[in-house]
């Protein structure tokens, strides 16, 4: 039975896979993961549990697409055709039909389209682009499975429905990067929408889903805090944090600006916002939310954005992606996390002062 382990910020779920991997018999492995900082982190991973772990496979999300889907059995699809690349950046045209929607002219094919090639690819070869995922590996994982999108999923239902022995772990409160934000299959399934694909597909009887609500990095008062950023119609079970560290400054804060350099000097956070454009009146060494993904520090001090904001004063819901952002950047932290605002007297962290 295939199975999606779902687990919050913290719970594990890299490490599962690479524990899981260590602990096989020369079977043959393959890790399939979207970023290129996850895949470096798995390859580093595994190489520090033994020479057989370091030999598991681990490729990007596009790379699998290119080398084990299109690659293969592109002539099936496009008699006579052989692939010669990905075109990353190339737009080959809303009205581009056939071979032209996918390859250009130089035969390359279009990342903007890989996974409906990939997809239309594997249908045209009968049923033989699973089987040769059969004979080649043994398992597949895919990580961070909640990065994909639009017809990324009619290829994880594909592998679904095969013979594939597939393990996929995620977090769909951590959706904030995807492989395609502009693929309109599957649009209601988008960024942490997807976790109603994934009960869809467990309905169908083709995965099995088990959940984690215990985080080993942030402490408690942080993940009730992260737990608050989606409400509760969602469902999402209420986070455990199983870390006893305690520092003399843990929880969640609000810095006033006339404070900020106090606060930088005595606790040397990490600097997070949402994207270049935010909080340039802010001289800090900020990092981008989604750069942030998959960080793990004692302390990360936030600038907000308007509507993050409005919910830390009134509670106002943030829209999905808003919400994804938020979550992943205040899950960093271990110990603290400090908002910068000049409503500090207003919003429910506890102010700080020097």
């Amino acid at each position: 039975m295939n199975r999606l382990d779902l687990a919050v910020a913290g719970g594990r779920k890299t490490q599962d896979i690479v524990d899981r991997c260590a602990a096989s018999d020369g079977e043959r492995i393959l890790v399939v993961t979207y970023t290129l900082a996850n895949q470096r982190e798995l390859r580093d991973r595994l190489a520090l549990k033994g020479p057989l772990a370091a030999q598991v496979e681990v490729q990007g999300w596009f790379s699998f697409l290119l080398n084990h889907l299109v690659k293969p059995y592109l002539p099936c699809l496009f008699a006579g055709r052989r692939l010669r690349g990905l075109n990353f950046d190339g737009d080959p045209g809303v009205y581009a039909k056939g071979e032209g929607r996918f390859l250009d002219g130089e035969g390359r094919a279009y990342a903007l389209h890989l996974a409906q090639l990939a997809f239309q690819t594997a249908e045209a070869s009968g049923g033989a682009a699973c089987n040769r995922l059969e004979r080649i590996y043994d398992q597949i994982y895919v990580d961070e499975v909640q990065d994909l999108n639009g017809w990324d999923l009619e290829v994880l239902l594909a592998l679904a429905m095969s013979e594939v022995d597939l393990s996929m772990v995620g977090d769909v409160r951590q959706a904030l990067l995807l492989t395609n934000p502009r693929d309109q299959k599957n649009s209601q399934y988008k960024g942490v929408q997807i976790k109603k694909w994934f009960d869809l597909v467990e309905s169908k009887g083709l995965l099995e889903v088990t959940h984690s609500s215990m985080t080993w990095r942030c402490n408690q008062a942080i993940a009730d805090f992260a737990d608050c950023i989606f409400g509760e119609d969602w469902g999402f079970e209420k986070t455990t944090s199983m870390s006893d560290v305690q520092t003399g400054h843990d929880g969640v804060f609000a810095v006033h600006p006339d404070n900020l350099d106090r606060y930088m000097a005595t606790f040397e956070p990490s600097c997070l916002r949402h994207s270049v454009a935010s909080a340039k009146d802010l001289k800090l060494p900020f990092i981008n939310f989604g750069i942030a993904k998959g960080m793990s520090v004692d302390r990360v001090l936030i600038a907000p954005t308007g509507p993050m904001t409005e919910f830390l004063r009134k509670g106002k819901p943030l829209e999905d992606q808003a919400a994804c952002a938020l979550y992943v950047a205040v899950t960093r932290a271990r110990c603290s996390v400090a908002f910068v605002t000049e409503h500090a007297d207003k919003i429910g962290p506890d102010e700080w002062t020097p």
